[in-house]
């Protein structure tokens, strides 16, 4: 995978409009997230996903603990708490704010006092194998679209994952 070639949509910089993109495997959208925040600085992130996996949560982990996610907010499906416990409880130890509900989305939103910015698409949180498509997006009543709907599911259509292990 490859950080660089994701870095290519970027040509026209962060003020992107609407742009689209289709690939197979060439970067995952944790190392997107990456670029990201080292173009915007500091942000609070947002992200709905089906499926999660290490290879995309060690990496919110470091940009948490750097301070480059300063809110990490997690809308993960019902399955993971099934299927992937390990990755759960992992994602709790980087974050509090994560809902569990019915989830096929995969979005990712970036907000800070100078940016917005986000990716819908067809890839999941892990390392993608298979063709992948999606847009990238500044323009502002999409990504409020986005971030009202994340809002919604996020505060109203899911339960809260606390894990208490004592």
């Amino acid at each position: 995978m490859s950080a660089k070639i994701f870095e290519e949509l970027l040509t026209p910089g962060l003020n992107l409009g609407v742009k689209g993109f289709q690939h197979k495997g060439e970067w995952a959208i944790h190392e997107a997230l990456h670029v990201l925040l080292s173009y915007t600085g500091p942000a609070s992130v947002m992200m709905e996903t089906f499926n999660v996996s290490e290879d995309a949560l060690r990496p919110m982990f470091f940009e948490v603990e750097a301070g480059h996610i300063t809110d990490l907010r997690l809308v993960l499906d019902m399955n993971v708490k099934r299927h992937k416990l390990e990755m759960l409880l992992f994602a709790a130890g980087i974050t509090a704010n994560i809902r569990l509900t019915p989830c096929h989305a995969k979005v990712l939103l970036i907000r800070n006092e100078q940016y917005r910015i986000g990716i819908v698409g067809s890839a999941n949180a892990n390392q993608p194998i298979r063709y992948e498509a999606g847009v990238i997006f500044s323009e502002p009543g999409l990504f409020d679209f986005f971030e009202e709907t994340f809002n919604r599911v996020f505060n109203d259509d899911s339960i809260p994952f606390e894990w208490n292990s004592q």
